[in-house]
This record gives C-alpha cells, sequence and structure tokens, in this order.
C-alpha cells in the first residue's frame, strides 16, 4: 500500500503552489523537480547559511545548521536552512521573505553620455548585433546596429540574473556541481537565459535578423556554456578544454528546437567568442584589456578584477604579464551576512560620521530603493568607514559594543549589518589581492590603475582608502565599469562595420592572450608570507 505523501505548500513570487512529497524528502529537491527557482550561494553544502525560508507551519526541528546560523528568534518564527531541510510534515513555506531575492531581467536605455551619436533610426540599419557578458553572478547584454555609413547605435542594454547561481554562487561551486551529473543542467540554464535576453532585445526593437553575436565571460562561464568538460579547471594544474576563439552559428550555441520566437532571428548568425588567457585569466579579462587598449600604452598600467577570482594584468610598457587568486565572492558581496546582488535596494554607498560616541550613519540605495541588503561597492565602503571611525581596529576587529551582533547600517527589524564575520571575509579578500599583486609587480609601480568587476556601481576610490585593496595611491586608481562588455562591444562593432575589421581584431586579441605570461601563484612561499602581512587594514 502506497504510503500517504505530505502536502506541502509554496508560496512564492506571488503565487501559491502545491506540491506533494513522501516523508523525509528534502526541501531542495522538490523545488528543483517543480523546477522553482531558488538562490543557493555555496552551492547547497550547508556553508554560507543564507538559503533562508519561513514555515509558516509545519516547520522540521531545526538541525545543528539552522542552530549554527539563525538566531533564536529566526528559529522561532519558523526560519530554516533550505539547503538542509527534510520534511516530515504537512506544511506551508514562505520562499519570499529570506533570501530569494529574485533579479528580474531590467532594461536601460542608454543616455547621451554613452551614446554620443545621433540618434539612428531603425530603418537606416544595415546589419544588427548583441554583445554579451556571462558573469559568475550577473548578465549583461547590448544590442548595437549600424548604418551603412557605419555609425553605431546602442538601441538597448538589458541586465539579469545567471540562473546557474542555484548550483552556487562562484565558480568551484559550479565546477563540483558539474562533477556530481549537473554538467548538462549548467549547460541548458545558461543556454536558456542568453535566449530569453536575445528575445527580449530583438523582438522589443523589432530587429528581423543578428548578424553577430559577441560572447566573454570567465574560462568556466565559456566552458559550461559550450559543454565542455569543466572537471580539470577544479584542481591543479587547472586544464582547459580550449581557450582559442571561436567562431560558430548560432544553431551550434543553442538548441533552437523549443525556440521559435528566435529561430528566424537567429537565422545565420555568426557567433564570436573571445578568447581567454589561463584557466582563471578568461576572456572576460581579455576583453577588458582590449577596451582600455592596454598594450599601447607607452606607460606601465595595472588592470584589476574585483571578482570572485581577483584576476590581473599588468604591462610594463613592453610585456604583459597576468595573475589569478582566489579572492572569494566578497567583493560581490557574496557571502557577506546581507549581501545581495547591484539590484534595486541594495545598499551601495555609505557614509559614517561620529557625534560624540554615536556613529550617524548614510545611506544610498541602488534607484532609491527601500534597503534589502548590501552590494558590493556598500561593502567595500561599509567596512571603509567603520576602520576610518575606529569602530574597526587595524586588525580587523569591531569593537566591544558590536562585536556580537554586527554594525547595523539600517534600522527596522530586519536591519541591514556588517558583521565580524564579514569583516574578516573582506579582510581575506583584501589579503589575497595584495599579496598577487605584489607577486605580479615584483617591486614595479604602474602608473595608473584601472579597477572593472561587478561588485555593483562605479566605487570611488577615495571611499575605500583604508582597505589598503592597491599599491598605488588612489588618485591614480580608476574605476572601469564592466571594461569586459565595453571591450566585447568595440569587437563587435568591428564586425559589424567589416567583417574583415572583425577578423583583424578578432585575431589581436588571440596574440594578446597568447603572448600574456602567466604569473603562478602556487606554492609561491614570497605569496603565503604577502598575504599573512596583508591582512592588517590602513589606520
Amino acid at each position: 500500500m502506497e504510503k500517504k505523501k505530505l502536502l506541502i505548500t509554496i508560496n512564492t513570487k506571488g503565487k501559491v503552489v502545491s506540491l506533494q512529497a513522501p516523508k523525509g524528502r528534502r526541501l531542495q529537491g522538490l523545488l528543483d523537480d517543480a523546477e522553482i527557482d531558488f538562490s543557493y550561494p555555496c552551492g547547497g553544502l550547508g556553508r554560507c547559511g543564507k538559503c533562508k525560508v519561513r514555515f509558516i507551519s509545519g516547520a522540521p526541528t531545526p538541525n545543528s545548521l539552522d542552530k549554527s546560523f539563525l538566531t533564536d528568534k529566526e528559529l522561532q518564527d519558523g526560519v530554516r536552512l533550505l539547503c538542509r531541510c527534510v520534511l516530515d510534515c504537512d506544511a506551508e513555506i514562505d520562499l519570499g521573505d529570506y533570501g530569494n531575492i529574485e533579479e528580474e531581467i531590467e532594461v536601460s536605455k542608454p543616455t547621451p553620455k554613452t551614446n554620443p551619436q545621433r540618434r539612428l533610426k531603425r530603418d537606416e540599419i544595415v546589419s544588427w548585433g548583441i554583445c554579451i557578458d556571462i558573469g559568475t553572478t550577473t548578465l549583461e547584454a547590448m544590442l548595437v546596429g549600424v548604418n551603412a555609413d557605419k555609425k553605431r547605435e546602442i538601441f538597448e542594454v538589458v541586465s539579469g540574473v545567471n540562473h546557474q547561481r542555484r548550483y552556487g554562487a562562484d565558480v568551484i561551486s559550479r565546477i563540483a556541481a558539474a562533477g556530481e551529473g549537473h554538467a548538462e543542467d549548467l549547460q541548458k540554464c545558461i543556454q536558456n537565459d542568453l535566449a530569453e535576453m536575445i528575445c527580449g532585445l530583438t523582438r522589443g526593437n523589432e530587429v528581423p535578423k543578428l548578424d553577430y553575436i559577441c560572447i566573454e565571460g570567465n574560462t568556466t562561464m565559456l566552458h559550461l556554456l559550450r559543454g565542455y568538460d569543466i572537471s580539470g579547471l577544479g584542481e591543479y594544474p587547472y586544464n582547459t578544454v580550449s581557450l582559442e576563439a571561436e567562431r560558430i552559428s548560432a544553431e551550434e550555441l543553442f538548441d533552437l528546437t523549443d525556440r521559435k520566437d528566435i529561430i528566424e532571428v537567429l537565422s545565420g548568425t555568426k557567433v564570436i567568442l573571445v578568447p581567454g588567457i589561463s584557466a582563471f585569466v578568461g576572456a572576460d579579462i581579455v576583453s577588458g584589456l582590449f577596451s582600455i587598449d592596454i598594450t599601447h600604452h607607452e606607460y606601465s598600467l595595472l588592470f584589476l578584477d574585483l571578482g570572485t577570482n581577483g584576476e590581473m594584468a599588468f604591462w610594463d610598457g613592453e610585456k604583459l604579464f597576468v595573475t589569478s587568486t582566489a579572492v572569494g565572492p566578497v567583493f560581490e558581496a557574496g557571502g557577506i551576512s546581507c549581501g545581495t546582488a547591484a539590484i534595486p535596494g541594495a545598499i551601495s554607498r555609505v557614509n559614517i560620521e561620529m557625534d560624540g560616541e554615536d556613529p550617524q550613519v548614510k545611506v544610498e540605495t541602488i534607484r532609491d530603493k527601500e534597503p534589502i541588503g548590501i552590494c558590493g561597492t556598500g561593502v567595500l565602503e561599509a567596512v571603509s568607514e567603520l576602520v576610518r571611525n575606529k569602530i574597526v581596529d587595524e586588525t580587523g576587529l569591531l569593537t566591544d559594543k558590536y562585536f556580537e551582533d554586527g554594525f547595523p547600517l539600517t534600522g527596522g527589524e530586519k536591519p541591514v549589518r556588517i558583521t565580524q564575520s564579514d569583516i574578516r571575509a573582506v579582510q581575506l579578500g583584501k589579503a589575497a589581492l595584495i599579496a598577487a599583486q605584489k607577486e605580479l609587480l615584483q617591486g614595479r609601480k604602474p602608473k595608473f590603475v584601472e579597477v572593472s568587476g561587478g561588485y555593483g556601481i562605479g566605487f570611488m576610490p577615495d571611499k575605500i582608502r583604508h582597505l589598503g585593496l592597491f599599491l598605488t595611491d588612489e588618485k591614480y586608481v580608476r574605476p572601469a565599469a564592466n571594461a569586459a562588455l565595453a571591450g566585447c562591444f568595440y569587437l563587435l562593432v568591428d564586425f559589424l562595420e567589416d567583417p574583415k575589421k572583425g577578423e583583424k581584431s578578432l585575431e589581436e586579441l588571440s596574440e594578446m592572450a597568447t603572448s600574456a605570461q602567466v604569473v603562478e601563484l602556487v606554492n609561491k612561499q614570497g605569496f603565503a608570507e604577502n598575504y599573512v602581512e596583508s591582512m592588517n587594514f590602513d589606520i
């Protein structure tokens, strides 16, 4: 006789979904089978404590991980960690209140600053293209048109979530997920995300046909997109399947069987994948270096990408040197207790001034929405301000008043806080970044530092000076926004204007990638020593 199944009611995104499950079923597996999206920053391994859900009824007994990550009040309110949750009775669960902030694809029109040329009419366009940045956390795509006079126009920019995040917030988690049998799922996930963005851009702008799509991303992201084996990326010596530029058709890249909405627009479309340098210095870095024209400068220049892997490149005026170090996702607010992507409501600016012994906090959020969390720039500014005001000492310790519960940036029942563990995460990331810079530069001083990354909105170097992220005075540090997408845009325009011009630029990118000298940090004694020495903040 078949056992009676549990009735599980899920409240998500304003909808109510009723599911059946056998007793003892894990909630994560149930949601995956029902194709209900949820973010698992650590890949569902129970290491981050961020996949919180609230049981309105039927909450299971808290397990050891629940007790480690959740407060007594949260436990009393029925909050549990989704990835570790085992269902033992009928239950009603709310996914909306805790941690499952679903960033919808957002559209932003180009401004005169990003598009100084006159507006072109759609019927003037003779060639259409899309450039795409595949980030570990977010995706961005830009629709570009070129007319017969080779004048270009950015018609629309869209950004959205990389839904591979359900398998983990960083590349290491996704490499592990692929090894556990989810490689095809990861590939389909990114293919679907890109197809949705392409559909939205072309349909919304009445584009009849795309001529070119140019794509860049880190090595893991492009391997997953192409369906390559990524097992070699997870362990030394970090072998790749391919780092070369690729020229393929849209039909080769996408499974268009069920995508009748974009079959016609992608008919005959050529896809260009930007080349990479190594397993952890990928096509996104090559594209970023192309955008700042790094190898054509007579002066020295350091390029930093503040992402999970802390990629960097140094041009000494004659040769290009690159390296990468694991800094964790902290610069994108990953692993931060109240961290979130750079979405509306994310705290992006922080200012703290002392009124006697009382700190006065002012925050700014993206699009001036109510605070829901804190993105990368907010984290960096918050910790720097805490150090500046001596609420955090040079060793990274919060004062006794805030040590246990963290420093509140906002009020209310669910304040956004910077905790002691958040500060430690920033320290670890900063130490790795500085140690890698020292190994790469070997005592040489770059004239300028260009900084890119997915940390949110452009940071202000003087606002984070107390973190000590750079070996150069902050007045020589310049934000480079999304340099990776910018480089991809320049490549796309070259192809749209003249395929021969595009091929020449792609050859330049490939030559830059193959000529770069990779500085290995593995087992370097100097790196380990510099790492320890770089932990402290600048007071």
